[in-house]
């Protein structure tokens, strides 16, 4: 894998009038751009002390993005981004176009029963997964009422028909 596909930079992250490259994660700006010796880093626009060699940016910039999802307990996810349920669970597509997996089986372990994978809200439109390492919540959102609805319907009978359970909050 290549550097710039593990950091899943797009080409609006590349500044060519400037010569930069600019990752945005959240409220914080990191920005990296060349000096004589290696590359100097700007963390919100103050500049990191000394420069960095080609091999040692690539760390610092994976730092970074790893350092800004440390706090993070909920990931917030829009249901459209689902791209395959199973019987086992949940494929979806992260910003970065990313395919991760959601494991009824591993959210059961965590959730408050052994059947029970997820907590759902009618009333706010959202099902949160019990998933291990951090929350994935899947918000439904659409102007028509009635298309939200048939798709959080559908991924709750799904859950059922796989043997598995929701707790609802409504």
């Amino acid at each position: 894998m290549r550097r710039g596909e593990a950091l899943a930079l797009k080409w609006e992250n590349i500044d060519f009038e400037n010569n930069k490259i600019i990752i945005h994660y959240h409220s914080d700006t990191l920005e990296i751009e060349p000096s004589r010796w290696g590359y100097y880093t700007y963390l919100n626009g103050k500049r990191e002390a000394g420069e960095w060699e080609d091999q040692d940016i690539y760390f610092y910039a994976l730092e970074f993005v790893h350092e800004q999802r440390k706090g993070l307990t909920e990931l917030e996810i829009n249901d459209t981004s689902i791209i395959h349920i199973t019987n086992e669970g949940i494929t979806y597509a992260d910003e970065f176009d990313r395919k991760h997996f959601i494991s009824f089986e591993d959210c059961a372990m965590n959730g408050p029963t052994a059947s029970c994978v997820a907590e759902r809200d009618i009333t706010k439109w959202y099902f949160k997964f019990y998933s291990s390492s951090i929350s994935i919540k899947f918000v439904f959102r659409s102007l028509f009422a009635f298309k939200k609805r048939k798709r959080f319907e559908a991924l709750g009978q799904s859950i059922i028909d796989s043997g598995y359970s929701s707790y609802d909050l409504s």
